[in-house]
């Protein structure tokens, strides 16, 4: 197994590589006139409004693990903590959406329904956990010669606990009761106790006399980690249903090289590196109906610099050739994608860890 400062120094190197743009000479772009999009956006919508979500406690589905962890509100908490940590939404109480949790189980039961109460929220995200198991493994202990070094190793007696979740996330959009987003969860954790002795004598691996100490029968705490790991995996897909949404709102250039300004900043949550997607919205005539409808088609896509303030950031686009497709007042979606380093990084703490 590697050492520690070997993974160490490998995690330092992977996040030097993955540097994300900068802008050298910022005082020397230009400001450039450039066409505005037939759907400007409202005085609303430049405010940016974090959307009011819902966050209710899973359905644990009659599984005695998950209730006697409390699982399904374990799960939820950390889903909330995925959007506050980001700014992704303002969170709204559980406890004052009793009526909403009634009617979207009422829906999910009859496949169809509309929410008629208070406008508490935008959005609401319930779920079902649909298995949540818990394992017990021993292994007798062992003992061995190092060839190389002929010292001796014991392995002692010990207790393998593992906890398995999965289940769903759903997304609905208010009052419409429509599911907009559907995530799949699984997760897993880990770990072992040596097993204990009452009296006797212990030789390594070899116990003479006394009385073997019985493994755990419930692990709460490792379920409940179980669920962190699968709402860890899931991040991105909770990320990306509630990314953020700006507007371009100033083109600039220098030396052939453009940059955007874009009405999200670091109050929204953003980050050095993050990137986006930019749709274009345009009119268009069903050729059936001969209706003008809207179309909306990604016209490019960027990376977000290190000018950030608390309202706006500067941007560059991953081809330089879309730039002259970008008109002021075109939304911009950041787009999240889970990085090789973080991958690595789970990877590497997982063996560290053993």
């Amino acid at each position: 197994m590697p050492s520690k400062p070997l993974l160490q120094s490998v995690l330092l190197l992977i996040l030097l590589s993955s540097c994300a743009p900068t802008i050298k000479n910022f005082e020397k772009y230009q400001k450039q006139f450039f066409p505005k999009t037939d759907f400007m956006p409202s005085k609303e919508n430049l405010e940016g409004k974090a959307a009011k979500v819902v966050i209710f406690a899973l359905d644990e589905n009659g599984n005695q693990v998950a209730t006697q962890a409390q699982l399904g509100n374990s799960i939820a908490n950390n889903v909330e903590n995925i959007l506050a940590k980001n700014r992704l939404a303002d969170l709204v109480d559980r406890n004052a959406a009793t009526k909403l949790q009634k009617e979207i189980a009422l829906a999910e039961m009859n496949k169809t329904g509309s929410y008629k109460g208070p406008q508490v929220a935008d959005y609401a995200v319930s779920g079902t956990i649909s298995n949540a198991g818990f394992i017990s493994k021993y292994s007798s202990g062992s003992t061995y010669i190092n060839p190389k070094t002929g010292q001796i190793i014991s392995v002692p007696p010990h207790f393998t606990y593992t906890s398995d979740v999965s289940g769903n996330l759903k997304i609905y959009e208010l009052p419409s009761l429509a599911v907009i987003d559907a995530i799949e969860f699984n997760g897993k954790k880990t770990r072992t106790e040596n097993v204990q002795q009452k009296g006797g004598l212990s030789l390594g691996a070899l116990q003479i006399g006394g009385e073997q100490v019985k493994g755990v029968e419930r692990d709460d705490s490792l379920v409940r980690k179980a669920g962190e790991d699968a709402v860890e995996e899931m991040t991105i897909d909770i990320k990306n249903s509630f990314a953020k949404k700006g507007y371009i709102l100033e083109k600039r250039i220098y030396d052939e090289k453009s940059i955007f300004k874009i009405t999200l900043g670091s109050l929204d949550g953003i980050k050095h590196g993050d990137k986006f997607e930019i749709i274009g919205q345009y009119e268009t005539e069903n050729p059936i109906t001969n209706q003008s409808e809207i179309e909306r088609r990604i016209i490019g896509t960027g990376t977000i610099t290190d000018k950030i303030d608390p309202k706006t950031c500067w941007a560059v686009l991953d081809d330089s050739k879309q730039s002259d497709s970008v008109r002021l007042g075109d939304p911009v979606k950041m787009k999240y994608k889970k990085s090789s380093f973080a991958s690595f990084a789970k990877v590497a703490k997982t063996m560290i860890e053993q």
